[in-house]
């Protein structure tokens, strides 16, 4: 583990530590009463070197980040991560358009609405809807999905129901089981200085709604992994949703699909999303550039 990611480790375990565990009983009242918190804005330091457009898509918000040198083509639609209880960050933006930028796409980005406003029958039908669109607009073959952690398994979600046109997707650190039933998850919630299981099993019960937190759309580990293009997965080694992750990888395998499966043993959760925090991240954002660009 580089002495990178040891500092980054003890910082993010510090800001942690001084916010607390948070009452998510209490907040999802307190966002019923005042509104769930906003998305955050498109940066102006990314904003300068795309174009921004936005529309919307069954009453929800879609930015389109257009490079500026390029006619029209491939597209990632990218979904945010955030345990579904948080909203994509300015951080998420300027990762998206890192991406974008090395692998020579535009990003489709659905802001899809967070607990208590989204669930996940909801949020599945609007990037179902977004997803047909940008196939539609683009071509058969010239759109990617991605998400990271939560926005993982919500473009495993839709891409299980609806995987005609997807030229392929990758997975950063998804969130696929929201019980986080495997065992080693005990161990990992030692090693992970991100996530807390407690906290991530209640927001998972709010997002299924009225469904079962076994139901595909809200743990898509539970659905079907035949006949879809080729899904890419990323995880680290101190990653609490690490099993989850090569428990969809296996199914992948076993169901004969081509993606692969990037392992960085020193990293932490979402690693690859963004390239400029440590060496571990650079090598794996490094490899989802080259899967994008292939």
């Amino acid at each position: 583990m580089s002495i990178r990611a040891l500092a980054m480790d003890a910082i993010v375990k510090r800001v942690i530590a001084r916010s607390g565990k948070q009452d998510v009983a209490a907040e999802i009242a307190r966002r019923r009463a005042d509104g769930p918190p906003a998305p955050a804005a498109v940066p102006a330091s990314v904003a300068k070197r795309f174009g921004v457009s936005e529309t919307r898509v069954a009453g929800s918000r879609v930015v389109t980040l257009r490079r500026r040198d390029a006619r029209p083509g491939r597209a990632l639609v990218f979904l945010a991560g955030g345990g579904y209880a948080h909203p994509i960050s300015s951080s998420h933006w300027k990762a998206v358009a890192q991406v974008a930028t090395a692998a020579g796409v535009d990003a489709v980005v659905p802001l899809y609405e967070v607990i208590p406003v989204g669930d996940a029958t909801r949020a599945q039908a609007f990037v179902a809807e977004v997803l047909a669109e940008t196939i539609a607009e683009r071509g058969a073959g010239a759109v990617y999905l991605a998400g990271d952690s939560a926005g993982g398994g919500l473009a495993l979600s839709v891409l299980q129901h609806h995987p005609e046109g997807v030229r392929a997707a990758i997975l950063l650190s998804p969130w696929l089981d929201v019980e986080l039933a495997h065992p080693a998850a005990a161990v990992l919630q030692t090693w992970d200085a991100i996530l807390d299981p407690d906290e991530l099993r209640r927001w998972g019960r709010a997002w299924a709604a009225d469904l079962p937190t076994s139901d595909p759309a809200v743990s898509p580990l539970n659905g079907r992994f035949d006949a879809l293009p080729p899904v890419h997965v990323v995880s680290g080694g101190r990653d609490l949703l690490l099993p989850q992750a090569l428990d969809a990888y296996r199914l992948l395998q076993r169901a004969g699909n081509t993606g692969t499966f990037t392992y960085a043993p020193d990293a932490n959760h979402a690693v690859g999303l963004s390239r400029s925090a440590t060496p571990e991240a650079k090598r794996v954002h490094d490899e989802v550039v080259r899967i994008l660009r292939s």
